[in-house]
């Protein structure tokens, strides 16, 4: 998503990506210093359990571990652990039953949830077609705000059917809807315990009370947080292996580098690129390369000004080299995309074919062309020649993404100018369109954490959508999008996005430069966790045991 989801937002994969279980692979490419990175969706299965397991949250501590807060990396990987959802993602980036035993969607607005029996909380409570009812609402409440609000924009109730039955109905038909509850949309939580603890769930304090294979430990603010294993965890098979599972707040990368190769922490996703031919090298432990949504771009920021013109967007777009983010940024542990949707986002749907020929059809830019470039920024004569692109400060990858663009729009004819902000400020930019004034272009990371062509998709091509920000707005794009959205058949909601994004995806409404595949470091104590960026909505952790 993109929130400061973009600044920690989603996206990406390459349509060569053959993903599958453990050693699966899309081939080989160059990684740093030229070595051969091959992507595995998985990692070898853990050979029995173990007392405890340290983890490093490299993007720091979490605000809150209430799901409907929970909207980043940290927040991410701690939560899902703990609140599972109605349906759960695999490594491959399709779902299957969770705590729901079925969804299903009965007509173009109406999905029936059939619960699984025998699911209790943490304090042994069985878990109810009430709170699951109530776990839905509470993202409707305007005044929890919670991150998923956009997810249920469409719904126009939700209630009880049956003793383990849910019903969802919608004002307009949503097919993304179902994926979506593969995710934090779909996280269940005690009604009890959550209406008691009120303001202060998720909190240090009062913590969470869910379903999954992990249970609120503690959570020592700037130090740790720490689950227990749930030995009454319904899925026996799942069972986590870990006793505890700790997670620590470590950001800098040389910190969390020396932490590794000392065998001071087990294991991170995320791992810093700069230490990547280090952590190769290291006999501590493996690093995995996998399959991933996550995109590095650059986001036009205003609806007025040269990024507002296509043909500034495509200009910029051409004048890039995308191999040079993939080498330089990325170090190799990437590569170019064409548009903000992965394949990896579709890969597990019954109209995969129709999704990757429609991909497969869209230019290839990843190879700089300036001729092409130059003539575009003559035809759009800008009133202006001066660009602004902002970045976060601290955020070496970003920085020199940003540097990047500046060097390749230099060449056109373009100055840029780089803004270097806070992570607060930065993140304002997301909600706040004030604070986007004067600026262009917004350097940033993102990623999709469920399935579904759809997922990204409206915010950007609608008109008055959360993140069209440069004022879009084509006829043929809205009518193949809302049809998207509506068709219940897979084959024609796909062939209805194929058609929208063959328009949409040249006009560049984000500056899609490179997918970063998901980086994972075991320490040779410990395997079993998913080396795919599936690990962002499930409960991961439980797979993680003695090597």
């Amino acid at each position: 998503m993109i929130n400061p989801k973009y600044g920690i937002f989603p996206s990406l994969l390459a349509a060569s990506l053959i993903i599958g279980g453990c050693g699966s692979s899309s081939g080989t490419t160059a990684g740093t210093s030229g070595e051969a990175i091959t992507l595995v969706s998985t990692t070898p299965v853990a050979a029995g359990e173990i007392d405890k397991v340290t983890w490093v949250l490299p993007n720091g501590e979490p605000t809150s571990l209430d799901p409907a807060k929970t909207g980043d990396y940290s927040a991410n990987s701690v939560v899902t652990n703990m609140c599972e959802s109605l349906l759960r993602l695999q490594p491959d980036f399709s779902t299957t039953a969770g705590l729901a035993s079925a969804v299903e969607q009965k007509d173009a607005k109406t999905v029936v949830i059939k619960l699984r029996d025998g699911v209790t909380f943490w304090d042994g409570t069985a878990m109810t077609a009430d709170d699951v009812v109530y776990s839905l609402n509470r993202n409707m409440d305007p005044k929890l705000a919670s991150y998923s609000a956009h997810v249920f924009a469409n719904v126009a109730s939700i209630d009880k059917t049956g003793p383990l039955e849910v019903t969802v109905k919608f004002s307009v038909p949503d097919v993304q809807f179902i994926p979506d509850l593969a995710g934090v949309p779909g996280a269940i939580m005690e009604q009890a315990f959550t209406s008691k603890a009120g303001t202060g769930f998720g909190t240090p304090s009062k913590g969470v009370m869910c379903t999954g294979p992990f249970q609120f430990g503690s959570w020592q603010t700037g130090q740790k947080i720490e689950l227990k294993r749930y030995d009454g965890y319904w899925d026996t098979a799942g069972k986590a292996k870990a006793a505890t599972f700790d997670f620590v707040f470590v950001t800098d990368d040389s910190t969390i580098t020396s932490a590794l190769l000392a065998g001071e922490v087990d294991g991170i996703y995320g791992a810093p690129v700069s230490s990547l031919a280090a952590l190769r090298r290291s006999t501590a432990g493996k690093l995995y390369f996998g399959p991933s949504t996550e995109t590095v771009s650059l986001g036009p920021a205003s609806a007025e000004g040269p990024a507002a013109d296509a043909r500034i967007r495509q200009a910029l777009d051409l004048a890039i080299d995308k191999t040079t983010i993939v080498t330089s940024v990325l170090k190799g542990a990437g590569e170019p995309l064409k548009t903000f949707t992965p394949p990896l986002a579709w890969s597990g749907s019954p109209a995969k074919s129709i999704y990757d020929d429609g991909y497969a059809a869209l230019p290839d830019t990843s190879k700089a062309d300036l001729a092409a470039a130059k003539k575009l920024v003559a035809e759009a004569a800008p009133s202006r020649t001066a660009l602004v692109i902002a970045a976060p400060a601290g955020n070496q990858a970003l920085l020199q993404t940003a540097t990047i663009a500046q060097a390749a729009a230099q060449q056109i004819g373009l100055t840029v100018t780089i803004k270097q902000l806070q992570p607060a400020e930065f993140a304002g930019l997301f909600y706040d369109p004030s604070l986007r004034a004067g600026i262009d272009f917004i350097a940033t990371t993102g990623y999709l954490e469920v399935p579904g062509a759809l997922y990204y998709a409206p915010g950007f091509v609608l008109k008055g959508a959360q993140f069209n920000w440069t004022g879009y707005e084509d006829p043929a794009v809205t009518a193949s999008i809302i049809g998207a959205v509506s068709a219940t058949d897979p084959a024609e909601s796909a062939t209805q996005y194929v058609a929208a994004q063959a328009i949409f995806g040249p006009a560049k409404l984000q500056i899609t430069l490179a997918e970063s595949y998901n980086r994972l470091f075991l320490g040779k104590r410990i395997t079993g966790a998913p080396a795919s960026f599936s690990y962002i909505s499930t409960a991961w952790a439980a797979q993680v045991g003695a090597a």
